[in-house]
């Protein structure tokens, strides 16, 4: 994948960062904002009522020659204020971290849900590792966003006016000094900021890669050594990773640019500021309020001017927080953006499907997005207690029909019928209740056998895992077992052979007594013994339970085993002669 792929550095790029940015606020709570305008609007008063008192002093002690034992309550009046002034920034910045903490964690289980919701093709598009990258890094990136850049834009909107304002009521000559030089760093802020969004949206979609292909790689560590790939797919995350990390110093490089030319800006503006103060107080200059400008007044304005710029020195700062957030939440706006692969009915159907049950396809027609129709027009009737194969060449949509007949995604055109009930007015837990399914994949997890087995049922007890585990023939290694059900396993099904490790997913579809079982590749990469064992344990299914069966395969044992065989070729199916 060539490096910037994805990236549009553009005005539709731009205009993603503000749907983005408009995004973030909306997942902020609502108290946050005004929280954050109200501690702002302390903040401002104690720095206001803090540079007073320190002139004040300076001015009493200077001019007026105070005595040390005078001082004191002034002096412990401004350590009270500085410590106020300490606390309530501790408090802005606790209330911050539990809105962000709290975003977050609402966002991972929507974004888990719509991962389920939007099925296997949104995997198959954006890859596991990606989006595992999405669940965990980029909602963590999220963070900056509510903890530094909104507090602080909070701050700049409530504290920056109220200086300014305090400056103008004492000389509105200084206050014109800041009043001028105030646009100058957002100016810079932004127009760096600009360069710094797209090149943190690349950063981001460079991480998203690269934590993609190493997931992926990890999974299949054992197909790599096996093919003697080890050096060329490490030379490959060696590449993505330098990728990484010149993009990476490319945000920081801009970063340090932008402070220091932000740093140049208002250490200018403060010099211009202290100059006319200087100036002022030794009667040189005598227009406007300089004239009457005193020690206390001139220094109230001194201090001042460096936390006017603070603020928005700061906020340039998290600016470069908020670029890698925003390319953060657009990714994750887009995941959940992603319609589900099937609509949940308004009223489902009330479900009393007598066992067994036949299932009609009446004109069902698929194409995935910007590719020619997989299905075209199929047509296709099962009888109650059938038998049937789905045969064809790779890539001919035998997966795609199964999973519409399962209910995992939906038909552009067409209906599908389950007895007399249309499949989308069937929810999709009374799906679950009706069909099995086996896939390709055994589909295990880091789990004991009986975990593994309940994915089915929940609800199953013992009695039940064991009958499931004798219907599918694994029954009498698992009581070899030293552990039984309680034997753990890995998602790599370590210590299970491949076809104990298809037996055991068979298994887990028979958990619930249901009337249809939809099997995808059951004996694939099985040796032949272990395939024929598949057919005759699948066959006795059938004949002890009655359920119907769907079966996508090439094996041609499977034309023996079922009762009729179709033939799906160039998007139509045809019924194949025996």
């Amino acid at each position: 994948m060539p490096a910037d792929q994805g990236v549009v550095v553009n005005g539709e790029d731009q205009r993603g960062d503000v749907v983005a940015g408009r995004w973030l606020k909306q997942q902020a709570p609502g108290w946050l904002q005004p929280g954050m305008a109200g501690l702002a609007a302390i903040q401002a008063t104690i720095i206001i009522a803090q540079s007073w008192w320190l002139a004040d002093i300076v001015h009493r002690i200077a001019i007026d020659g105070a005595t040390m034992k005078s001082l004191w309550p002034s002096l412990w009046l401004l350590a009270g204020i500085l410590a106020l002034r300490a606390g309530f920034e501790t408090l802005r910045g606790i209330v911050a971290a539990g809105a962000s903490a709290r975003v977050r964690s609402l966002l991972v289980p929507q974004l888990f849900q719509r991962l389920i919701d939007a099925g296997p093709m949104l995997r198959s598009r954006q890859g596991s590792g990606a989006l595992a990258t999405t669940l965990i890094e980029q909602v963590d990136a999220l963070d900056p966003f509510y903890t530094r850049f909104l507090p602080q834009l909070m701050l700049v909107a409530v504290v920056i006016p109220a200086i300014l304002a305090a400056v103008f009521l004492h000389d509105w000559l200084a206050g014109l000094f800041l009043l001028l030089a105030a646009p100058l760093i957002p100016l810079f802020m932004i127009l760096i900021g600009m360069g710094t969004e797209a090149l943190s949206r690349r950063q981001q979609t460079a991480l998203a890669r690269l934590g993609g292909v190493f997931l992926d790689r990890l999974g299949g560590m054992d197909v790599i050594r096996r093919f003697g790939a080890e050096q060329r797919e490490s030379s490959r995350i060696a590449a993505l990773i330098e990728d990484f990390r010149n993009r990476t110093m490319s945000v920081l490089r801009v970063a340090f640019l932008s402070t220091a030319v932000l740093e140049f800006f208002s250490a200018v503006a403060i010099a211009a500021v202290a100059i006319y103060i200087g100036l002022g107080l030794l009667g040189y200059i005598e227009f406007g309020p300089a004239p009457a400008l005193d020690l206390r007044t001139g220094l109230f304005v001194l201090l001042l001017a460096p936390e006017f710029f603070l603020p928005l020195r700061q906020l340039s700062q998290f600016w470069h927080d908020r670029a890698g957030s925003l390319a953060a939440g657009d990714t994750i706006r887009r995941i959940l953006a992603t319609p589900a692969a099937r609509q949940e009915p308004g009223k489902p159907a009330d479900i009393e499907i007598d066992r067994p049950i036949g299932i009609e396809v009446r004109g069902l027609t698929m194409a995935w997005e910007k590719r020619e129709p997989v299905l075209l027009a199929v047509d296709i009737r099962v009888e109650p207690g059938q038998r049937v194969v789905i045969a064809g060449p790779s890539g001919c949509g035998k997966s795609t029909l199964l999973r519409l007949l399962a209910g995992f995604v939906e038909a552009d055109r067409g209906s599908i019928r389950f007895g007399k009930v249309p499949v989308e007015h069937i929810s999709s837990a009374d799906l679950a209740r009706l069909r099995g399914w086996m896939g390709q994949q055994a589909g295990l997890f880091n789990a004991t056998l009986a975990d593994n087995l309940r994915l089915g049922n929940p609800d199953a007890d013992d009695d039940s895992l064991w009958q499931a585990l004798e219907l599918a023939g694994l029954a009498q290694t698992v009581r070899r077992l030293p552990l039984g059900l309680n034997t753990p396993i890995t998602q790599d099904g370590e210590g299970l052979s491949g076809g104990q490790a298809r037996r055991l997913t068979l298994a887990r579809a028979l958990t619930r007594d249901r009337p249809l079982l939809l099997l995808d590749e059951p004996t694939a990469s099985l040796d032949r013994e272990s395939a024929a064992g598949i057919w005759q344990t699948l066959a006795r299914i059938n004949e002890v339970t009655g359920c119907t069966m769907i079966c996508a395969s090439h094996d041609p044992d499977a034309r023996n085993w079922a009762d009729r065989t179709l033939q799906l070729s160039e998007s139509r199916i045809t019924e194949a002669s025996r």
